[in-house]
Parts: structure tokens; C-alpha cells; sequence
């Protein structure tokens, strides 16, 4: 199954309450130069989306395309996925894949559809494993699959909606966070997180298009995990960035990083310290549907649908 460090990133508790308390109605005033986050997605879409993981110098690429379809009624609607050509998956293979989803109109998540072939499903073919414990260990997968489909909606456009934001406004929250790489050592400790929003931004880089904000969310301990020995020491930071549409909440790019710091000392008290990097993002392209063979897509800026060429 995928490794610890590219599970997605879950807003916190603090988020959402705090979130919460910015929900707007159509009664309650905006205030100069604030930013209400509508949920306003079209009907159609066709989108083309890029999986990017790294770690260190280690880099993964996985693509895939979205399409939606109009809803009947008061059915909730599906978004669908298909895997694309990704000839340099890399790590990107081990992370969750991208899963169709449903959501109902006012865009809460609704449920998850398992992808038909993971890195985690291969693993489990390829061992030999009593009946009974590759049903118990597929259900788990599933469980996680489902989960990772919902943390990844929820950052995109749940817990967004109808939240009314100030430019340049920093918003703070008191949250927790564990540190520690060894999963019977890590630590639960008192952490802020700060959420801030920048409006203007262009939703596609070096396109004209500025109607795009962008969300960041940072969250830092208060405290280094063993502040006191050098030795032992440890600092981390965690970072959530979209860009979306405050309109519709469609999102042009989300991008999750980890930056972990620990010290350590040598026998002759030498003292050291080690960094890492590690993160996902994830860039939307809309406009963009899959073509046989042989052909390939333009997008023009600003444009609607793609246009499409044979190759020579």
C-alpha cells in the first residue's frame, strides 16, 4: 500500500471549525475587498490531470482525465477518471491513484468509486495469501482508497465552500501535529496552523486570466520535538497550496509539501542535521479530453475546449 509519506494532507479540525465560523448566507454582509468561495461547478467538464510526487531528487508523474456529466435531478453527479499514458510514473505509481467520485449539488462528497488496478492491488495479487486474509486486506485497501478519494475533495472544494476570506488576512488556529520518522516514537505536539489568501492570481500560469485566489495553509509545532538535546532534535513543516476558482471552486492546482528536520550527533559529538523534502501536486488542465492515437491537444489561453491536430 502507499507509504506513509505520500498519504494527502487532512486540513485539521481547526481548519474546518474556523472555516466554519466564515460561512456566509445571503443575508450577511461582505465586507470591502473580502472573497465569498462559491460552489458553482458547470454542468460539462473535460479536464486532463497531472500527478506530480517527489521526494528528495526522486520525481513520479502519473496522468489522467476527468470528465462530468449533467446530474438527473436530485441524484448526486460523477466525476469520472480515466488513467492516462505515464511513462515516467516513478513514485507517483506508489501514491493513491486518482478515483472517480460523486457529489451532491451543493458539492459535499458523496462517495468514491475503487480504481480498477493499483500499485497496492498488485502487491496484494502478487503474494500468495489465504482467501480470507486478501479479502480482509483488499477491504482495507479499499477503505483507504475511499478515504484518500474523499481528504482530496475535501481540500479541493469541501471545505471551501461558501467561506468568505480577506486578501493578505492571515487566519490562525491552534491544531496538533505528530513528528518523528519512527512510527513508535512520534509525537503528538501543539502545533499553529495559517491559512492565508491571495486574490488576482492567474488560474493558468503566464495566461491573462486573474479571476483565480490562492489558499495556503501552513502548519508549524510550537515547539521542536526535543528542543533541549541537540541530538535529538526535531522540526517539521506542512504546507497546502490550491489555486481555484472562487466562482465555481474548480481548482487549478493543489500542492502538498512536508519538510521534516532532525539533528543528530556522532559518537565524538559531532553534530549534524538532516533535511528532507517530500510532497505531491497536483495541476488541472480543463478543456482537455483524451484522443486516439496519433493525435494530440492544443489548449489556446483562455480558450474553451482544446483543439485537436494529427500529428505529422
Amino acid at each position: 500500500m502507499m507509504p506513509p509519506a505520500f498519504r494527502p494532507v487532512l486540513l485539521s479540525a481547526a481548519v474546518l471549525v474556523g472555516t466554519s465560523a466564515c460561512v456566509t448566507s445571503s443575508s450577511t454582509r461582505i465586507p470591502p475587498g473580502a472573497v465569498v468561495l462559491r460552489f458553482a461547478w458547470p454542468q460539462t467538464l473535460s479536464a486532463r490531470v497531472s500527478h506530480s510526487v517527489f521526494n528528495g531528487d526522486a520525481r513520479g508523474e502519473r496522468l489522467y482525465w476527468w470528465s462530468l456529466e449533467p446530474g438527473e435531478g436530485a441524484a448526486p453527479r460523477r466525476l469520472g477518471v480515466e488513467p492516462g499514458a505515464s511513462p515516467e510514473a516513478g513514485l507517483a505509481a506508489l501514491a493513491h491513484p486518482e478515483m472517480s467520485v460523486r457529489f451532491d449539488a451543493q458539492g459535499a462528497f458523496v462517495g468514491a468509486e475503487p480504481p480498477a488496478d493499483s500499485a497496492g492491488q498488485a502487491m496484494l495479487e502478487a503474494f500468495p495469501l489465504e482467501p480470507e486474509q486478501r479479502e480482509h486486506l483488499l477491504r482495507t485497501l479499499r477503505a483507504s482508497q475511499e478515504e484518500a478519494a474523499r481528504v482530496r475533495w475535501e481540500q479541493r472544494v469541501g471545505h471551501w465552500r461558501d467561506v468568505m476570506l480577506l486578501s493578505g488576512e492571515t487566519v490562525r488556529f491552534a491544531t496538533k501535529m505528530w513528528l518523528g520518522e519512527d512510527p513508535l516514537q512520534r509525537q503528538e505536539v501543539e502545533a499553529e496552523e495559517r491559512t492565508t489568501f491571495e486574490a488576482g492570481v492567474a488560474c493558468v500560469p503566464e495566461e491573462g486570466d486573474t479571476r483565480c485566489v490562492r489558499l495556503r495553509v501552513e502548519t508549524t509545532p510550537l515547539h521542536a520535538l526535543h528542543e533541549d538535546d541537540p541530538c535529538e532534535r526535531v522540526q517539521a513543516r506542512r504546507t497546502f497550496e490550491l489555486v481555484t476558482d472562487p466562482q465555481t471552486l474548480l481548482p487549478y492546482l493543489t500542492r502538498a509539501v512536508q519538510e521534516d528536520e532532525r539533528a543528530w550527533c556522532e559518537a565524538d559529538g559531532t553534530e549534524g542535521t538532516e533535511r528532507t523534502r517530500q510532497g505531491e501536486v497536483f495541476v488541472f488542465t480543463y478543456g482537455l479530453r483524451p484522443l486516439p492515437p496519433g493525435t494530440w491537444t492544443r489548449r489556446e489561453p483562455g480558450s474553451g475546449p482544446a483543439r485537436s491536430h494529427a500529428r505529422p
